[in-house]
């Protein structure tokens, strides 16, 4: 009969083999009785703590108390106080092994107990191997793994690849100097094997601590280093609009300048309509930089809605009466409206500007221009049969500030990438020989085609933003 839930009894021969395993050991170990049997207990017993448990067993040393680490079903180690007797040895040469878990609840005074379990930071004492000696509850709360599965484990191997140099070197030298007492911060993979922003801050023990020889106090800062991310993300965009308000302004600032002195010259009202052409390019410029300022890189609170809706909505708003729109196939779209919005207002502006003018026509001798907008089956396209754009120019599109009209501003298509990064999406400018993915009915005009891909189109959980019909 085993002595409780925290300990076992088994009985090993010399030579180190499990002759009898108590019903606790499942308890205590997380693994079957029949699992243990025959087996050399010492193979259970972590390496650095396999020469003081031999000398146990064979008697040599003059303490049969021994506290070391057994290998539970989880991969890692719980310390255990083991006590060798020899009362069967008369019988058949072995000894008698009790096994008393000491981890957790009593490696750390009782009164510290209730600040471990209810404390928000995860509390980590490592040995001087670097090996994890204990891990406080909130383990299970943060991270999402077991209290005590991570046991005899180096958590170094848990740091992500592009952090692990760095905070390994930062490791060895607080575990090594007493004096050191780096903080550090760092992902870390969660059970579910997700990436968490730690905080680390370490102290070394004293030397007569036996519990272990550094610890960890670790906080989740994920929210922080998302907000930072943003904070960066605007300040980004705050210098760019900054930089693009100075230099692009200039030149139309200039223009009614020079329009208004040469119109009380001459009093002549033809240079005041040049300078009224600049005023609406920097009202133009002004609205689309204030956009790019705005808009973060992300999407706060997607929701679902119609493709059609949309794009009859922003239709409304940037098409042209000389224009035609063409819907195909509709989609329900989870992801930001609004901005989606302002993306096909910036569509359907480029195709009606850069079609007027340029003699586009059916037949009737009137400029006219068709544009069509449907789902496909990786996302949706959006195509114009005007003149489309030349080869040499599509690498540029995106481009900030490019453009191939003189009162153009060259941000509209910029702030149509960027809305459809933010969702996750993918876009491209597809000329002769582009592989479209064709709506399911209708067909593709070959001027101007963006196409727009979902990489998780029709995500069943919901948790991106999707494209499906």
């Amino acid at each position: 009969m085993d002595a409780g839930a925290d300990r076992f009894v088994a009985a090993v021969a010399v030579d180190g083999e499990v002759l009898f395993a108590g019903p606790s050991v499942p308890a205590v170990l997380g693994i079957a009785r029949d699992a243990l049997l025959g087996d050399d207990l010492l193979e259970h017993v972590h390496p650095n703590d396999r020469d003081p448990v031999s000398d146990a067993l064979s008697a040599v040393a003059r303490d049969r108390t021994v506290t070391h680490r057994l290998r539970h079903a989880s991969g890692g180690f719980v310390w255990v106080e083991s006590t060798v007797d020899e009362a069967f040895a008369p019988e058949f040469g072995g000894r008698v092994v009790t096994a008393r878990r000491v981890d957790a609840d009593r490696t750390f005074p009782e009164r510290f107990r209730e600040f471990l379990e209810y404390g928000t930071d995860i509390v980590t004492v490592v040995d001087a191997d670097g090996r994890v000696r204990y891990e406080s509850p909130s383990v299970e709360e943060v991270l999402g793994y077991e209290q005590g599965s991570m046991v005899g484990r180096s958590p170094l191997g848990y740091v992500h690849p592009d952090d692990r140099e760095r905070v390994t070197e930062r490791f060895y030298r607080a575990l090594n100097d007493p004096d050191a007492a780096p903080t550090l911060e760092y992902r870390y993979r969660t059970a579910d094997g997700d990436w968490a922003w730690l905080e680390s801050q370490t102290r070394s023990l004293p030397a007569d601590v036996a519990v272990g020889r550094l610890l960890i106090n670790s906080r989740d800062v994920s929210d922080r280093k998302e907000r930072e991310r943003r904070l960066t993300d605007r300040n980004e965009r705050l210098d760019r609009f900054a930089s693009i308000v100075s230099h692009d302004l200039r030149n139309p600032l200039s223009v009614i300048r020079a329009s208004m002195e040469m119109a009380r010259l001459k009093d002549d009202t033809e240079p005041l309509e040049r300078g009224e052409r600049a005023a609406d390019r920097i009202d133009q410029l002004v609205s689309e930089l204030l956009t790019l300022a705005r808009q973060g890189s992300g999407i706060d609170e997607p929701t679902e809605f119609d493709l059609a809706g949309v794009v009859r909505e922003a239709w409304g708003t940037a098409g042209s009466e000389d224009a035609t729109l063409v819907l195909g196939e509709d989609a329900r779209v989870r992801g930001d409206r609004g901005r989606l919005r302002q993306a096909f207002e910036n569509l359907f502006r480029n195709a009606v500007e850069h079609a007027a003018g340029d003699g586009h026509d059916r037949g009737d001798g009137v400029d006219s221009l068709t544009v069509v907008v449907s789902a496909t089956d990786e996302g949706f396209v959006v195509a114009d049969d005007g003149p489309g754009v030349a080869p040499e120019h599509r690498e540029d599109v995106f481009a900030p500030g490019f453009t191939t009209r003189e009162d153009g501003t060259g941000y509209g298509l910029d702030i149509v990438r960027e809305i459809v990064e933010s969702h996750g999406w993918e876009i491209d400018l597809c000329g002769d020989g582009c592989d479209v993915a064709s709506p399911p009915t209708g067909s593709v005009p070959d001027g101007a085609r963006f196409v727009v891909r979902a990489p998780d189109s029709g995500a069943a959980d919901g948790t991106e933003p999707w494209i499906g019909g």
